[in-house]
C-alpha cells in the first residue's frame, strides 16, 4: 500500500525541531558517502517548467525518492515520491509545498549552527512565505531574541513584524539594507533579479543565508559581498555551478573558495575560522533535504494513522 499525505497533514505532522535534525542527518550521511544527491533538472516549456530533484539516503532512513514540481502562470504544485530502498515499494506520495518551506528553514538553521557565532539576532530580507518559515525555523531553536525585517512592501513588513511579535520575539522594521545587516545571522528570502546586499554592508562576524534564488541569472548578494566572505558553503556544489547566480556572477575564481555544507557538518572543514569571519551559505534546496524530511513525515503518519492508503503496484501481471 502507498500512503497519500496531504498538505494539511504535513503541517500537522512536521515540527521544525524534527525537520532540523532530519536535514542535518541528510548532510551528515551525504558527507559520509551514505547518501546520493542529484542536482535539480528542469524541463523548460513555452508556458511551464517541470523541476525534478532526486536522492537516496541510507543509514536509519534507507529510502530514495524525488520531488517534482510544475511552475506555470497559475502557480506551482509540489509532490514528493518516497520509495523503500529495500523493497522498491512506493511508500508515500506527499504533497510538498509546506514540506519545502520547512526544510528550507531547517537547512538555514543547520548551516547557522556550524557557521554563525550566534543565532540570537536575525535579519530577514523579504516578508513572504519563505521568510516566515525562516523565522519559524530559527525561533524553534529557542535562541532567537530579536528580528530585523525589511521588505519592499511596508504593509507586508508590518504584518510580518506583528506575526513575529505574536510569537514572543522582538521585531523591528528597518528601512535600509545596511541596518538589516547589523545582526548575527542575515537571511535573504526574495525573488530579486538584481543583487542588493553589498560588501560594505557586511560587518565582521556576520553569517548570511542566501536562500532566495536558484536561477543563474538572479542574485541577492553583490559580487563584492561574496568576495568579502571568508568562507562560502553550498548545499550541492554541482547544482550551485548551474544555479547559484550570486556565485556565478562573482566570477570563476570564486569556486576555489566554495565548500560543501556536508563537509562542514562531518568536521572535514571548519564552519568559521574565528569570531570575526564573514560566512555565507548559498542555499539552493536539494533533494536530500526533501527525502529525509519526507521519511520523517511518513514514519509519523504511519504511527498516528494519518493519510490515505491507496493501491499501487506498478507491475503488470497478465
Amino acid at each position: 500500500m502507498t500512503l497519500y499525505i496531504r498538505e494539511g497533514e504535513v503541517n500537522k505532522l512536521l515540527t521544525y525541531n524534527e525537520a532540523i535534525k532530519a536535514v542535518e542527518d541528510g548532510f551528515r550521511l551525504l558527507g559520509l558517502g551514505k547518501a546520493v544527491n542529484l542536482p535539480r533538472r528542469r524541463v523548460v516549456l513555452p508556458n511551464a517548467i517541470l523541476h525534478v530533484l532526486q536522492s537516496g539516503v541510507l543509514g536509519d532512513y534507507n529510502v530514495a525518492g524525488l520531488k517534482a514540481y510544475m511552475s506555470t502562470r497559475q502557480g506551482t504544485r509540489f509532490i514528493v515520491l518516497l520509495f523503500s530502498v529495500e523493497t522498491g515499494e512506493l511508500l508515500a506520495i506527499i504533497e510538498a509545498d509546506r514540506l519545502g518551506q520547512i526544510r528550507t528553514g531547517a537547512a538555514s538553521v543547520v548551516a547557522s549552527k556550524y557557521m554563525a557565532n550566534s543565532m540570537s539576532e536575525l535579519g530577514i530580507v523579504g516578508s513572504g512565505r519563505q521568510a516566515r518559515a525562516q523565522f519559524e525555523a530559527f525561533n524553534s531553536t529557542g535562541m532567537l531574541r530579536r528580528v530585523k525585517v525589511i521588505s519592499r512592501s511596508r504593509a507586508n513588513a508590518e504584518a510580518f513584524a506583528s506575526y513575529i511579535k505574536s510569537n514572543g520575539v522582538d521585531a523591528v522594521i528597518v528601512n535600509d539594507y545596511r541596518e538589516v545587516c547589523k545582526v548575527d545571522v542575515l537571511v535573504t528570502a526574495t525573488n530579486s533579479r538584481e543583487p542588493f546586499i553589498k560588501g560594505e554592508y557586511l560587518s565582521e562576524g556576520i553569517h548570511v543565508n542566501a536562500i532566495g534564488s536558484n536561477w543563474r541569472n538572479r542574485a541577492e548578494l553583490a559580487p563584492d559581498a561574496v568576495n568579502k566572505a571568508d568562507l562560502i558553503a553550498v548545499d550541492d556544489l554541482e547544482q550551485a555551478k548551474e544555479e547559484a547566480g550570486d556565485l556565478i556572477m562573482t566570477g570563476e575564481a570564486v569556486w576555489g573558495r566554495v565548500v560543501k555544507l556536508s563537509d562542514i557538518v562531518i568536521g572535514n572543514v571548519k564552519g568559521r575560522e574565528n569570531s570575526q569571519s564573514i560566512t555565507i551559505f548559498k542555499s539552493l534546496g536539494i533533494s536530500i533535504e526533501d527525502i529525509t524530511v519526507a521519511k520523517l513525515i511518513y514514519d509519523k503518519a504511519i504511527k498516528e494513522g494519518i493519510g490515505v492508503n491507496i493501491e499501487f503496484n506498478g507491475v503488470f501481471n497478465p
